[in-house]
């Protein structure tokens, strides 16, 4: 019996990563969910059950893991068809109350991390000279929004890295895309880490970050659902050449838009009905 292409989806326990094995593994695929944390496994195991998905252990930081998943999949299955660069987190905060420490941990996820795994998946689809690599962008990587300003930049990254990879591969028959969605019904909200001033008493931003939570939040309450997304990777990967760049979601299409139509002055005065410090100082 022909087994169905081979995906590796990092990030698979949850939002984006979770749809997206569930679909392509009911859709034929040979899944490879990847995780992080052992505690989020429920899902996946359940899925298992009944599905032609396996979750194994793939932190995107850690070499050596990396390394050591695709290896175990490359020795069972010979090739992997789809790489789905998913996993990334998000760091909130003010970019003055951030310390280094949080802009290396956001960067070394979203970013290195990224890259790592590609690097890692990538010689095989060479040799092949097939494959598509699906990186997980972010409306935020061409829009920035003040308290989520190193987020922001890690997916700015992840867009120029995109557009490299894409531009170095083709001579290889290996495709590269970029989807980058707006508000989803995720757990980015829930799984947000803030930065270690972000909170403190004596940050002149704390009344801020909390209207930023508060905006965030109702930005997400009636957010169309993860598979949407789900979906959307599935329609790219049975199509035939990618675009370039997805943007998936209304208000992803609206900012685009408004990002391309606008001055940034004229932008970021429109900011100031969600944001209203955003631009001009507060006057005593």
């Amino acid at each position: 019996m022909t087994r169905g292409p081979v995906a590796l989806i990092t990030g698979a326990t949850s939002g984006f990563g979770l749809e997206t094995a569930k679909l392509l593994a009911g859709k034929g695929f040979q899944v490879y969910a990847g995780f992080r944390s052992p505690q989020k496994l429920g899902a996946l195991k359940e899925l298992e059950k009944n599905l032609p998905l396996k979750s194994l252990y793939l932190d995107v930081a850690k070499p050596a893991s990396v390394t050591k998943a695709v290896a175990s999949i490359l020795k069972k299955e010979k090739r992997i068809d789809l790489l789905v660069n998913n996993a990334g987190f998000v760091v909130a905060g003010f970019l003055e109350d951030l310390s280094c420490q949080d802009l290396k941990d956001q960067f070394d996820t979203n970013v290195v991390g990224l890259l790592r795994v590609t690097r890692a998946v990538a010689p095989a689809m060479r040799e092949r000279r097939k494959g598509l690599i699906i990186n997980m962008g972010s409306i935020s990587g061409r829009v920035v929004f003040p308290g989520i300003a190193a987020y922001a930049a890690s997916k700015f990254a992840v867009r120029s890295l995109t557009e490299g990879l894409r531009q170095e591969l083709a001579p290889f028959g290996v495709g590269v895309c970029e989807i980058a969605p707006g508000s989803f019904a995720t757990q980015v909200v829930s799984s947000t880490r803030f930065g270690q001033g972000v909170r403190s008493q004596d940050s002149p931003y704390r009344p801020y970050i909390a209207a930023v939570e508060k905006r965030v939040a109702a930005s997400f309450k009636y957010a169309a659902p993860a598979s949407v997304v789900a979906k959307l990777i599935l329609r790219i990967a049975q199509g035939p050449a990618p675009k370039p760049v997805y943007i998936a979601g209304t208000d992803a299409k609206i900012m685009d838009f408004l990002k391309w139509l606008l001055p940034d002055a004229w932008l970021e005065f429109l900011f100031m009905g969600f944001f209203r410090w955003s631009r001009f100082p507060r006057r005593e």
